[in-house]
């Protein structure tokens, strides 16, 4: 415990009242979450005029290295090539290891091909971490994501874009942040069950206003699983085994920091000012970490403890319904009904070349997510690369062979098996995360922004606009309809909004200044294109068996389609000026 004092010397001029500082209180107990919340920071260095009258240059975070289109199609083609050979049906003799040494002789060219990309077209500029600044415009206008932190912000602000970029480095880190079944170890205390949560905290350390923040909840948390427990869960691949939490955290920050770099400065902690309400600036420093809480329960086994959770607290978490929307985005027999509930349903994927795209699609993002950690993927990126081809060859193979078996692993894949059944609550969140990881901007969008709007014919309204993004199960005899954000039934009096409707919004970097809706809308489907090519494949719908609740399964197709909602506020009492 430390006490601020003042070593300035009393004024003399009787201007006493005016010059004296603030009296800060002692920090006799910990801040409330809301006043730091609430507070201003300004980033040390961020180019902004300091209260001391200096202003700085901020210094340029290292872009991690992003593989380009060649290397991935390279090594997807060398990870295939390295699954047949360990096939039954490939010829070698099963008394042969199957080891890289032994597999390198079978794989000389397809390691060639990944050697040759790495030279030639080695990385791409880092696409995922930027955001677009078009503002409708002709031309694109790209600034890097750590702009939007070069000025004053809010902690409140700074908090969802933070879990963001933790997020959107995996499905299996989104889920984990929602909290997922596990078991924990912690010597003299055994092995307990119950539900583990990636927890991010906001370390501030600044005079009145030091406290750990958690993220997700605005809330100061203290009951974090020390490094010394042990972890694991079938849920989450790096931990399927027995996994300490001292080894697991510094692989995972490895992992967000390779997908989104400008998050990098946060982990490495940051000097600030703070203005927190009622209270004078101050200087201090603030750091992102991560942690987990485990919350043990009683449930009767491991795999059952998802059920035993709705018995004691009501309604799952992510538990889904459906919808009997008018709106139909998939063209078959109309004699089909709506129907009230969706959580039961499992879908089987069945047209051969949908299939195989989607394969694809998601082998080159479990690739181009697990590539960057690769040894000899990051040797290529240095300067100095003094190891000649012959010897990089085995280098690249055993790296192909250890993500050949991380892919083996990973839920992410064995979940989405292409002719296995998937419960649609499981495809819904595997949604909900590739239309998260393509911005932040389509994050807000999901989550609805603060907008002024106005409709031909209309005033201008104030209200909340947000993306719609609905799943849509459909056999003759049924129809699903289910929002992706909510995993919740669209609301039936939800209708799209006209395309030449303008929308302006301080709140999102994509409509800054008034801007027709159509373009607002062209630059998110450009944007999912570039990042999360697979929602194309389920916006152009594919066939599929839909199973019911009666586990009957039925022929019959699944789609996805987005749209704009708009919520008026009741309050808004001046329709004719522009609301600025």
């Amino acid at each position: 415990m430390s006490f601020e004092i003042s070593t300035e010397t009393a004024p003399t001029d009787g201007s006493l009242e005016s010059t004296l500082p603030l009296i800060e209180e002692p920090e006799t107990r910990e801040p409330a979450p809301h006043l730091i919340s609430r507070t201003i920071l300004r980033l040390i260095g961020s180019g902004v005029t300091s209260q001391a009258g200096t202003s700085e240059a901020i210094p340029e975070v290292p872009s991690a290295p992003v593989a380009s289109t060649q290397v991935l199609e390279a090594m997807q083609r060398l990870v295939k090539m390295i699954t047949n050979l360990r096939s039954p049906q490939s010829g070698l003799s099963p008394e042969t290891p199957q080891t890289p040494e032994t597999l390198a002789p079978y794989l000389v060219e397809e390691a060639y091909d990944v050697l040759e990309a790495l030279q030639k077209n080695y990385v791409e500029p880092p696409r995922l971490d930027f955001v677009d600044l078009a503002g409708g415009r002709g031309d694109l206008e790209e600034i890097p994501a750590r702009s939007r932190w070069q000025s004053y912000f809010l902690v409140s602000d700074l908090a969802p874009w933070l879990l963001w970029g933790i997020a959107r480095s995996s499905h299996e880190v989104m889920q984990l942040l929602e909290g997922i079944p596990a078991k924990a170890f912690k010597l003299g205390q055994g092995w307990r069950t119950g539900i583990v949560r990636l927890v991010a905290t906001l370390e501030t350390k600044i005079p009145g206003l030091s406290a750990s923040l958690d993220l997700a909840t605005l809330q100061v948390n203290q009951s974090l699983l020390s490094s010394d427990t042990m972890l694991q869960s079938d849920q989450y691949s790096a931990c399927q085994q027995p996994t300490w939490i001292a080894g697991f955290l510094p692989d995972l920050i490895q992992q967000i920091e390779a997908t989104t770099p400008s998050v990098s400065r946060f982990f490495a902690g940051a000097e600030v000012d703070a203005l927190a309400p009622n209270r004078n600036w101050q200087s201090g420093s603030i750091q992102l970490q991560l942690g987990f809480e485990f919350v043990a329960t009683d449930a009767i086994a491991f795999p059952d403890f998802a059920e035993a959770s709705v018995e004691e607290g009501g309604e799952e978490r992510g538990a889904i319904a459906s919808d009997p929307s008018p709106q139909n985005a998939i063209d078959m027999a109309p004699c089909s009904t709506p129907s009230s509930d969706s959580s039961h349903l499992q879908i089987k994927f069945t047209h051969p070349d949908w299939l195989e795209k989607y394969s694809k699609t998601l082998l080159q993002q479990q690739i181009a997510s697990n590539i960057q950690q690769l040894p000899t993927f990051r040797a290529a990126g240095e300067k100095n690369r003094n190891l000649s081809s012959q010897s990089l060859i085995p280098l690249i193979v055993k790296d192909a062979c250890n993500l050949v078996d991380l892919l083996q692993t990973s839920p992410a894949l064995s979940n989405q098996a292409l002719q296995q059944a998937v419960e649609l609550e499981a495809l819904t969140h595997q949604l909900l995360w590739s239309f998260s990881r393509s911005s932040y901007e389509v994050v807000q969008l999901m989550g609805g922004i603060r907008v002024n709007l106005l409709q031909p014919e209309r005033h201008w309204e104030t209200g909340t606009l947000r993306l719609l993004a609905r799943l849509n199960s459909k056999t003759p005899e049924q129809d699903w309809y289910l929002d992706i954000a909510t995993r919740q039934p669209p609301q039936p009096h939800v209708f799209p909004l006209a395309d030449d409707v303008i929308v302006q919004s301080h709140e999102s970097h994509w409509c800054k200044q008034p801007n027709v809706l159509e373009q607002l809308e062209a630059k998110l489907m450009h944007q999912l294109e570039q990042v999360a090519p697979e929602l194309h494949l389920f916006m152009s719908g594919t066939e599929a068996e839909i199973s019911d609740a009666r586990q009957q399964w039925h022929s019959g197709a699944i789609q996805l389609s987005i749209g704009f909602e708009f919520i008026p506020d009741l309050n808004y009492s001046n329709p004719d000026s522009y609301p600025g």
